[in-house]
């Protein structure tokens, strides 16, 4: 699915990926690990296809990407559900789409606007994306970051769904987690 060959990426000057080199296989799930500042981030904006000045190369058969980053790339002036009926990746059917809100509990926030959520419910609502879509490959930056248990192994469960869907997943964590995958260190 992915192929990366001496990917090297500076930022400012500073050597931040170097001579790089790794494949991903389909139903395949990587944990990225490494220390805050030692590109794992900046590998996945590679990977999805937002940073492109680096060395090495990388190909992919992928046909389609979702990316999970930090930026949640929600607008907080929408409401839950408006947010959800605006994304492009998956295809809005009312029932998938109440059922996932029910299972994030999100179901009695679906009108409120994003403003008045936590950052926790926030993450939950992108989350409901992840849940919904129908990928090749999946990149999720710490996903697990701001969740209760429970969206924690809810988050689990979809990562393990899309394996058995034979998707790919490469995600970041410092959290704990029960997920069977290969390590990437950085």
């Amino acid at each position: 699915m992915i192929k990366v060959e001496n990917l090297s990426y500076s930022f400012n000057d500073f050597p931040l990926l170097e001579n790089l080199n790794f494949e991903v296989n389909p139903s395949e799930i990587i944990h990225l690990k490494g220390e805050n500042g030692s590109g794992k981030s900046t590998l996945l904006k590679i990977l999805s296809g937002i940073l492109n000045n680096f060395q090495g190369k990388v190909l992919s058969t992928a046909k389609n990407v979702f990316f999970l980053g930090h930026n949640l790339g929600l607008k907080d002036s929408l409401s839950v559900k408006d947010n959800l009926l605006l994304d492009y990746r998956f295809n809005s059917e009312v029932d998938s789409l109440s059922e996932a809100l029910k299972l994030f509990e999100l179901n009695s926030m679906k009108e409120t606007k994003l403003f008045n959520l936590s950052q926790g419910q926030r993450k939950k609502v992108s989350l409901v994306q992840l849940f919904l879509s129908k990928y090749d490959l999946f990149l999720l930056d710490e996903p697990f970051a701001n969740l209760d248990q429970k969206g924690i192994e809810l988050i689990e469960n979809t990562i393990r769904h899309h394996q058995n869907r034979g998707s790919s997943v490469i995600f970041t964590s410092h959290e704990d987690h029960n997920i069977s995958s290969r390590e990437l260190v950085l």
